[in-house]
């Protein structure tokens, strides 16, 4: 967004709020009727309280905002959540890993063997995690660039955010389903040799990640996907259950704009 369209969106912003909020303009705009049409919000605290969709090019029309509005609420939504849920993947060393995983497993116990395989299934859903979250990354950066969102953009981040999801379910169902052969991978690995070698957080990684069972278990029904035994099918099921959601949720969000109404 160049300075000029910056400043005029933030002066209308601004003549919307209360004295006591602050304002953002989101760089992106959805073209309703060739208007391009700006999400502006208003926040006490950092937590957003309303709305406004702002345009450019002659004065608000509230059928045209009010259709800008699903494709640009759903958006930012969505985005933020990839990032959020992406975000905190991302921070987990690789080192966590792949250290452990170079230490050879040399024992007759088949619990450590499967243990050794769930560790290495879960190295594996992470790095499938890492490269969505990168790679959605650099598409946003594009976007960011070229500022007009399409209903392509708007597809593949709901493919992407289901995506999170379903990368979240398949490493909370390793953990709590193996969590016993886990336990024993690590408690090897805690006799060897090797063990010194890695770091604490290396160590602490290793045999933490099964604790908090609990947790785990209520992140998974927060998930609230549809389980079929069928992976291609459960993907399928899953993107139509979070493009209805995201329209119910976006709907509902609709009280809260407060210009143009």
């Amino acid at each position: 967004m160049d300075k000029k369209t910056e400043k005029l969106l933030i002066k209308k912003a601004k003549k919307l709020s209360k004295w006591y909020e602050g304002v953002f303009v989101n760089p992106i705009f959805w073209e309703v009727n060739g208007k391009p049409y700006y999400m502006a919000g208003f926040t006490v605290g950092n937590n957003p309280k309303a709305t406004a969709y702002l345009t450019t090019i002659g004065e608000e029309v509230k059928e045209e905002a009010y259709s800008a509005q699903s494709s640009l609420s759903l958006m930012a939504d969505t985005s933020n959540n990839i990032f959020s849920i992406g975000g905190d993947h991302l921070k987990i060393d690789t080192a966590y890993y792949t250290g452990p995983l170079a230490i050879l497993v040399n024992s007759t116990e088949n619990s450590v063997a499967e243990g050794h395989k769930a560790f290495q299934k879960l190295w594996g859903v992470q790095q499938k995690f890492n490269q969505l979250v990168n790679e959605y990354q650099s598409f946003y950066d594009n976007l960011l660039l070229r500022e007009r969102l399409t209903q392509s953009d708007i597809d593949y981040t709901i493919e992407t955010a289901n995506w999170v999801n379903l990368y979240q379910y398949e490493t909370l169902s390793i953990l709590l389903n193996q969590n016993s052969v886990l336990r024993s991978y690590s408690g090897y690995l805690e006799t060897t040799k090797e063990w010194k070698s890695l770091s604490k957080d290396q160590r602490t990684f290793v045999t933490k990640v099964t604790d908090n069972r609990t947790k785990m278990e209520e992140g998974l029904r927060n998930l609230a996907l549809i389980e079929v035994d069928d992976p291609e099918k459960m993907v399928e099921l899953n993107l139509e259950k979070a493009k209805n959601d995201l329209k119910s949720g976006i709907e509902k969000q609709r009280e809260h704009i407060r210009y143009p109404v």
